[in-house]
């Protein structure tokens, strides 16, 4: 049997008050308009009884304002972006919004898509690490909406919108630095092929510190989409094989780190006694694992901080009012045993 839908027109007719009464008992806005707490106490034991619960989309539609915020990222079962995700959630939560989450799978046809689906529904606001190839303009225009954007992780230089970002090549450098202080200069980086902000500015620490330190480049960029595949482990297994010699070898990434240290095992290395490893992005495998594996540690809770305090802030500014708020934060380094070997 279907459940019967109830409406605030059917409530105030059963009830044989006014729709305007019902509507104000229900927004909140009962007290400011002088009705009566016998009324208010009438109304919300009634709709407690019927089990009434509003229309999101019809409140939507009639205020403008939805409190939902949107959290969109490549990959949300990603553990960087889930942890940030729930982060965001608890305070958003504490403020009266609820988080949507998605996936757009680096793919900015589907951001796209998203968007425009999130837009008709009203959403407040917009969290979004924008995918490889993501039109500028279309984020250009998004950012001056009437409901915020922030990006996420990355920034494209061209749009002029608010951003949370790390500093990703001082983040980088930390860990290169690392690894000239114990004395090892055959060093190589394995990255992802990508133009992303991020990730370029991880490659330029690496590439600044070859030509300060004259050292030969030695750098494997494996493809975004293939990351997980055995086509990337035979990737690596012919780097390291064609590279016998490196010293040290720094990973952009902490998934890239945990295909590659699996490579290294399966050739008969040691680490860190063959070969020290320093991966790009903590993760709790890396406290476990034998040896615990050295890792430039994002600061998730500060991100997470700064992302929903901007989004809160703009949502509160008039929109004439509201300036790009652009925000980079440190990363710090964490040593572990992966990094305990000293030049031979």
């Amino acid at each position: 049997m279907q459940k019967k839908k109830h409406s605030i027109k059917a409530i105030a007719k059963e009830l044989n008050i006014s729709v305007t009464t019902v509507s104000f008992v229900l927004n909140g806005k009962a007290e400011e308009n002088r009705i009566s707490q016998k009324l208010i106490d009438k109304v919300q034991a009634y709709v407690k009884k019927i089990g009434y619960q509003p229309s999101q989309l019809a409140k939507s539609l009639r205020t403008g304002k939805s409190n939902i915020i949107v959290f969109m990222v490549e990959d949300i079962s990603n553990p960087f972006f889930a942890t940030i995700a729930k982060m965001i959630e608890d305070r958003a939560f504490k403020d009266g919004y609820k988080i949507i989450y998605s996936s757009t799978n680096n793919d900015p046809a589907k951001t796209m898509g998203l968007i425009s689906m999130f837009r008709d529904l009203q959403v407040d606001g917009y969290i979004l690490t924008p995918p490889v190839g993501m039109d500028a303009g279309f984020l250009s225009e998004l950012s001056r909406d009437r409901n915020p954007l922030i990006l996420f992780d990355r920034y494209l230089p061209e749009v002029d919108c608010s951003y949370v970002v790390i500093d990703n090549f001082q983040g980088a450098k930390q860990g290169l630095d690392l690894f000239l202080e114990n004395g090892l200069r055959k060093i190589g980086f394995v990255t992802i092929d990508s133009d992303q902000s991020q990730m370029h500015d991880r490659r330029e620490a690496y590439i600044q510190m070859c030509n300060k330190e004259g050292i030969d480049e030695q750098i494997l960029e494996i493809p975004y989409d293939t990351y997980s595949s055995k086509e990337t482990e035979d990737a690596m297994t012919a780097y390291f094989e064609s590279n016998g010699d490196l010293e040290a070898v720094f990973f952009a990434t902490n998934y890239l780190a945990m295909k590659g240290m699996q490579v290294i095992k399966q050739m008969g290395k040691k680490i860190p006694d063959d070969l020290a490893v320093i991966a790009f992005d903590d993760n709790e495998f890396f406290k476990f694992n034998t040896p615990s594996v050295s890792s430039i540690v994002q600061p998730k809770e500060e991100i997470a901080r700064s992302l929903i305090q901007s989004m809160l802030q703009s949502i509160n500014t008039p929109q004439g009012e509201r300036e790009a708020n652009k925000i980079v934060l440190q990363a710090s380094l964490k040593e572990r045993e992966s990094t305990n070997r000293s030049k031979k």
